[in-house]
């Protein structure tokens, strides 16, 4: 009976120091680990008290600290990511960046387009997106020698300017490339655009001045010249230069129509009072080739918020050329009109016409249809309708052109309703 409960005091007191053992160390054990098991996770444990000794206590406050701080850390993290994606998203270049292995480390949404392809994954190959040669050798040339790489790439009527640069990490070592897409192709047709011009004016002006120069010479040499042939030479001399005060009339107009501050004087515009102008300081010309001009503007036509002068302006360079053009007995018909929610003004001639291949070339400048009649000073600078074009525009508004040959021509004017006074 005495070893009976000798041995049910010693299992009792083996079962006492177990349950005590289990809280003390194993229970304690298995909660931490539910807790690294949440934190990894990412899941916010309900509470991070252990039951247990003070061991296990001190290590569930230290989870609760390297929780709060990986929690710091993501949010940093994404802070960082944002604001990057927030960069490379108002980037307009195209963003590429490789590593070693060309494998895609980042791209933005502008190259996305400039390639038309769908959403890029990290670590995708990037001879899997993109298969070019051009994009290819950039890179390898980065890659190979570590000094920044400039290519242009022709892209689907688009030139791009390739900028590569290799990446390295804190030791110096080469570790991938980055790759900048610059669409230049405005900017060589900008250049294309201003050598044509420098052309185009050193051509306009050669020929005067080489006229002048020639009868200055024959002056010189001849100071006793007759009386009727210097009469002569002075109208030549007289009209050239005429030309040449055009023609940097026309540029200085030009210019500042093209400048950032055309400095537009506003007002209400009222149609029939205007047209009425315009044909009165016209009469003279039109007189001269018996043309007749018809005026058609309907009834209730709102005035528009414009600058009478540029407007009218616009209108002399439209009328010149349909005076220029239009044979003897002609008719010449000015119109405005409502369209569309937009204002139209328009010229309309029975003249020569207009080729179909230059009708699209009208609006440039020094570009002329009668390339025959091009030396001939009776033409004008070439820049008529060009100066149309800016003033049209300034007035947030466009122009048109349309032509046949042989039946005439009829150039438009159109200027947005947002530009009426009232409607």
């Amino acid at each position: 009976m005495i070893w009976l409960l000798l041995c049910c005091a010693i299992v009792a007191v083996m079962i006492a120091v177990a349950v005590m053992a289990w809280r003390k160390w194993i229970a304690p054990w298995r909660q931490l680990e539910e807790l690294v098991s949440q934190i990894s996770r990412g899941e916010r444990p309900p509470t991070f008290l252990v039951e247990g000794g003070a061991h296990a206590q001190r290590a569930g406050l230290q989870f609760e600290k390297i929780f709060h701080d990986l929690s710091e850390l993501k949010k940093q993290i994404a802070k960082r990511e944002s604001g990057m994606q927030t960069i490379f998203s108002a980037m307009q270049d195209a963003l590429l960046v490789v590593d070693s292995n060309r494998r895609v480390v980042v791209t933005n949404e502008m190259f996305r387009k400039l390639f038309v392809l769908p959403e890029i994954f990290v670590g995708t190959p990037l001879l899997e997106i993109v298969r070019n040669a051009t994009i290819d050798q950039v890179i390898a040339n980065a890659l190979d020698g570590g000094a920044p790489v400039r290519e242009e790439l022709a892209l689907e009527g688009s030139l791009i300017e390739l900028h590569a640069v290799a990446t390295r990490n804190q030791a110096g070592e080469i570790t991938g490339a980055l790759v900048l897409f610059h669409d230049i192709t405005e900017l060589k047709k900008m250049d294309q655009i201003r050598r044509d011009f420098v052309a185009n004016v050193s051509h306009e002006l050669r020929t005067p001045l080489s006229i002048l120069r020639g009868y200055i010479e024959t002056l010189l040499d001849r100071p006793e010249t007759p009386r009727d042939e210097l009469s002569r030479i002075l109208g030549v001399m007289e009209r050239h230069s005429k030309r040449l005060d055009l023609l940097a009339e026309d540029l200085l107009t030009l210019a500042q129509l093209e400048s950032g501050n055309p400095n537009l004087q506003l007002e209400d515009v009222d149609f029939p009072s205007f047209f009425e102008e315009v044909v009165r300081d016209w009469e003279k010309k039109l007189a001269h080739k018996q043309l007749n001009l018809v005026v058609d503007v309907p009834p209730g036509l709102p005035p528009i918020r414009a600058d009478r002068t540029r407007l009218q302006e616009a209108l002399y360079n439209l009328l010149d050329n349909a005076v220029k053009y239009s044979r003897e007995r002609g008719d010449i018909r000015l119109m405005a009109r409502r369209r569309d929610g937009e204002i139209e003004l328009s010229i309309s001639d029975n003249g020569i016409g207009i080729a179909k291949e230059d009708l699209s070339r009208v609006f440039e400048r020094f570009y002329r249809v009668d390339k025959a009649r091009s030396h001939d000073n009776a033409r004008g600078t070439g820049l008529g309708l060009a100066i149309v074009k800016h003033i049209a525009q300034l007035h947030g508004g466009r122009v048109e052109a349309e032509s046949e040959l042989g039946k005439g021509t009829t150039i438009r004017v159109v200027l947005p309703i947002a530009v009426a006074a009232s409607l």
